[in-house]
């Protein structure tokens, strides 16, 4: 890096659809720029941003890559992000490090769903935005019809740039703010063929422009137009207000327009210095303040990626908010309160890595090997230090069972996950602890897969995923009275012996198992009963009917016998177990499941296939309401029904859908549906060793 001054650093992302090209034209602004030498491909395998063998393997971009370069004075940093929904999660935590994003989007097929999202994404993080339309080289390449797609987001877009030609007919591109145009790789006249479309153009954005201030409006109303000068600076506020969406035009592999993409990535787009002091605390929250753009300020600096480096170890990817950061300097992590001894910072050219001795405010570095630094963390200088918000991590919608394939990999499959986890926090790993099943959580079923082909290249782990199983519940509807529970065992010697009477009725939802001494007359002694408790909660693990936990039941212990020499706690303990197996049988035994809360977020157009399919899963609709990204339709519907919802929604709404679901309390499950559920627990109990 050339220097620390804030002001000559720009970082933004590169956002959109899958398969849009943002990763060649990212390849295109490094090769252009002189940042490498070859101008990289995803189809050959030779990106220098798609570094993963999954991503050279599928051609896809699975997670943010960056890379950072110098250029004209500048120092930048450019974020390849992932556009698959299964992956956006890594896009929506980059954009909230950096200062703008480029929107990428297709010439052939306008802004599709991937394009909606993470266009929404920038905007609930307030970053200001281009747009690029690429391919305009391509067959059916329409650059009108992909202005107006844009315009169906809502988005204010107006041009920078025009095409003349179209698809393999392509013969430049217009600038329309230097009135100039670039075919050949030459810059010359407008063609005069172009030029009365090229003045209505320019006479739209100025309009568009003086439209986004009311000083401007009224300069233009006096002198019925703008200079270059009030041009460019209005345009720059008004793209920082996010007034408008400058759209610019071109082709990756040849190159064509990037002088221009480059231009108003440079000037429209903020540096660190005039994106300003970002929201803060000090360290034990008494004050809020602002973390300044300053190299002299207190170091403080985000962590918004972890990556899993074969040799370097553990990547923490920081941008730097505030202060100068050296190597071999102590810091803090203001998240998790602990210190921090920092070693070699690193400047992250795709998968290659850089030394460089310091960074600023605005730079983007990455340092390895730091003990319990995670994604979302803040960190910070151990002298007034600062803690930069809390960012929320997406939360996963579909969850896998999985399972090491040999016993020699369950012990390695743990460590492995918890790897994983650590790179990408969109994952989750938990226990169902009534299933004894390990959990995956993901975004989505590409998510979980792309994860586990990771464990088995980079662990080493062979794993087996299947459909989680349902934490389902047993309980009882009746009541049963005075129930014996009885040991009586003689073997020549000392014998075992233990009566007790139990009582079990039903309770309300969510009670648990409770147990009641209601013993008088000392029928069982008292140092006797927590042995029965204690034999009445283990029998309630496994219930009557297929062998699931027992719950919203009251067990009374009423009565009993003893023997003074053959009774004690295991006679007792046996004797409640055995008493409340009885009991239960008795008492009209049913099955319970899990009922999940469910917000559903669609289209208008789709509300009815929303709703219809939800009736189908055994849902009860609670209600609709308008959202910021269309309708939520409000429901509960059984777990057992929800396993593979996330699949399903993706083809009901062409994947501009988007769901969030909780546990709201259990009920019982419907006759037909029970008698289903016992066979396949039975089945599956006769089947273990």
């Amino acid at each position: 890096m050339q220097n620390v001054d804030a002001a000559h650093t720009r970082n933004f992302a590169l956002i959109g659809h899958a398969g849009d090209g943002k990763t060649s034209l990212g390849e295109a602004l490094l090769h252009s720029t002189g940042a490498v030498k070859e101008l990289g491909s995803v189809d050959t395998g030779t990106s220098h941003l798609d570094s993963t063998p999954e991503e050279k393997e599928r051609h896809h971009t699975l997670g943010a890559h960056v890379y950072g370069f110098d250029w004209n004075g500048l120092h930048l940093t450019l974020v390849d992000t992932p556009g698959d929904p299964n992956f956006q999660g890594d896009a929506q935590i980059a954009l909230k490090a950096l200062d703008g994003a480029i929107l990428v989007v297709s010439a052939v097929g306008g802004a599709k769903v991937g394009t909606e999202s993470m266009y929404a994404a920038a905007l609930a993080t307030g970053v200001p935005l281009l747009a690029f339309v690429s391919g305009i080289d391509r067959d059916r390449a329409d650059f009108g019809a992909a202005l107006e797609s844009l315009r169906k987001l809502d988005a204010n877009p107006i041009p920078l740039t025009l095409p003349f030609g179209a698809g393999p007919a392509l013969r430049g591109v217009i600038d329309l703010l230097s009135m100039r145009a670039t075919r050949d790789g030459r810059v010359g006249a407008i063609p005069v063929a172009m030029k009365a479309a090229a003045n209505a153009a320019r006479a739209r954005l100025i309009e568009a422009v003086a439209e986004s201030d009311d000083a401007l409006t009224e300069k233009y109303l006096e002198h019925g137009g703008l200079s270059d000068i009030e041009l460019e600076a209005g345009l720059v506020a008004a793209t920082r207000a996010k007034k408008l969406l400058p759209v610019l035009c071109g082709s990756s592999t040849s190159e064509l327009g990037l002088p221009a993409l480059l231009w108003a990535a440079t000037h429209l787009l903020p540096s660190a210095a005039e994106r300003g002091a970002w929201h803060a605390a000090r360290m034990d929250n008494s004050d809020a303040l602002d973390a300044l753009p300053s190299a002299s300020a207190p170091f403080s600096a985000f962590v918004f990626k972890t990556v899993i480096d074969r040799y370097a170890g553990t990547l923490s990817v920081m941008r730097v908010v505030s202060g100068t950061l050296h190597h071999d300097e102590t810091i803090l992590n203001a998240t998790r309160g602990a210190k921090e001894r920092l070693g070699k910072l690193l400047l992250l050219h795709g998968a290659e890595l850089v030394e460089v001795a310091e960074a600023g405010p605005g730079d983007v570095i990455a340092v390895a090997r730091l003990k319990d630094v995670h994604t979302g963390n803040t960190l910070t200088a151990e002298k007034n230090g600062l803690h930069l918000p809390e960012i929320p991590i997406p939360q996963g919608v579909i969850s896998y069972a999985v399972s090491a394939k040999s016993k020699a990999d369950e012990d390695k499959l743990f460590l492995a996950l918890a790897r994983l986890v650590e790179e990408d926090p969109t994952l989750h790993v938990s226990r169902d602890a009534s299933t004894g099943e390990f959990l995956l959580t993901g975004m989505g079923e590409l998510h979980i897969r792309i994860a586990i082909q990771k464990l088995r290249r980079v662990y080493e782990v062979d794993v087996e995923l299947h459909t989680p199983r349902v934490p389902y519940r047993e309980t009882i509807k009746g009541r049963a009275e005075n129930v014996e529970g009885k040991l009586k065992k003689q073997t020549g010697g000392k014998g075992m012996y233990g009566v007790a009477y139990l009582t079990v009725e039903p309770l309300p939802r969510g009670s648990g198992v409770r147990f009641s001494d209601e013993i008088v007359g000392g029928s069982i002694p008292r140092n006797l009963i927590p042995a029965v408790e204690k034999g009445v909660h283990e029998a309630a693990q496994r219930g009557p009917l297929a062998g699931f936990p027992v719950v919203d039941v009251i067990v009374r212990c009423i009565d009993g016998k003893f023997h003074a020499v053959d009774s004690n706690e295991m006679a007792f303990k046996l004797a409640g177990s055995y008493g409340l197996k009885a009991a239960l049988e008795l008492a009209q035994p049913t099955l319970l499941e899990p009922i999940m809360r469910v917000e559903v977020t669609a289209p208008a157009a789709q509300l009815g296939d929303i709703m219809g399919d939800i009736a189908h899963r055994r849902g009860r609709v609670q209600g609709t309401e308008n959202g910021s990204h269309g309708l939520v339709v409000k429901a509960e519907v059984p777990m057992a029904e929800m396993l593979e919802y996330a699949s399903a929604l993706t083809s009901l709404t062409g994947g501009k859908g988007a769901f969030h679901m909780e546990f709201a309390h259990y009920d019982e499950v419907p006759a037909h549906q029970r008698e289903k559920v016992i066979a396949e627990a039975r089945a599956r109990a006769a089947a273990k060793p």
